[in-house]
């Protein structure tokens, strides 16, 4: 077909219809109501599937070499690309210091984030960025540390002598055990910015426990996967901070999730 008839039925088709179609008859990403973490788990490959980690070394590599932009979930893009409201939070938390600001990305894989937005953040006088992962993933990262990228295995190790700035949930609350205990955690040291990103939410009922299938043409792997009520999941940061800013984050991957964005600043005293 050409491109000629691609645009006049794309000015034909309701775009409603074509989403309705897409989540209905398109791929099953989120399968099963579970009772418990170990459940889910025992109905997916896991996280610790060694060829995921394998497929992002391997992307990472492109990106560091030049030969690719930028990296997500093991693939990597050809074309620069950024986020934008994730980057305006990022550059209106670094203006409170002049530039001068470190984010520990929680979950933050190989550096994806960093990867995709280090250029956007080049004008900034002193960026740190520190991820916080699993063991086998900041060993790992020891092959691409160095200047601003640095990886650690807990919240604690990242903090060092100073307090970060910028705290980043960036599609990780709903690939952890127990995200409610992390964001009491995110609380209690009080960062100045909590943003959170790519970040499933039922669009009405409650919350429940998954197995989050990737398409084989992405690389396949399923995982458990939370899909949250809204309110259940803010309610705890709104006591402390502030909601500056919400964006919708993805494309739905179902007809009753949506993913969000969200940037939390903490209350003046």
């Amino acid at each position: 077909m050409n491109m000629a008839w691609v645009k006049i039925i794309r000015r034909l088709v309701p775009s409603a219809w074509v989403r309705w179609r897409r989540l209905h008859f398109g791929w099953q990403w989120f399968r099963g109501d579970f009772a418990s973490w170990t459940a889910a788990l025992a109905n997916s490959a896991g996280y610790a599937d060694a060829a995921v980690l394998v497929r992002v070394q391997a992307a990472v590599r492109e990106v560091q070499a030049g030969r690719a932009a930028w990296e997500r979930d093991g693939v990597a893009f050809a074309l620069p690309a950024v986020n934008p409201p994730l980057l305006a939070a990022l550059r209106q938390a670094a203006s409170e210091t002049g530039g001068h600001f470190a984010v520990i990305d929680f979950g933050g894989s190989l550096g994806s984030t960093w990867w995709q937005h280090r250029a956007a953040l080049v004008d900034l006088p002193a960026v740190q960025w520190r991820v916080v992962e699993q063991p086998h993933y900041v060993a790992a990262g020891r092959e691409f540390a160095g200047g601003p990228l640095s990886f650690h295995d807990s919240i604690a190790a990242a903090l060092g002598s100073d307090q970060p700035l910028v705290i980043l949930l960036s599609s990780v609350l709903p690939y952890v055990e127990a995200p409610h205990s992390l964001l009491d955690e995110v609380v209690r040291r009080g960062f100045r910015h909590v943003i959170i990103d790519r970040t499933p939410l039922v669009r009405a009922g409650r919350t429940r426990l998954v197995v989050q299938h990737t398409p084989p043409i992405l690389g396949g792997g399923s995982y458990p996967c939370w899909l949250f009520d809204r309110g259940q999941l803010l309610t705890p940061l709104q006591t402390n901070y502030v909601l500056a800013r919400e964006w919708p984050a993805l494309d739905d991957l179902a007809a009753d999730v949506i993913h969000c964005g969200f940037h939390f600043r903490r209350r003046d005293p």
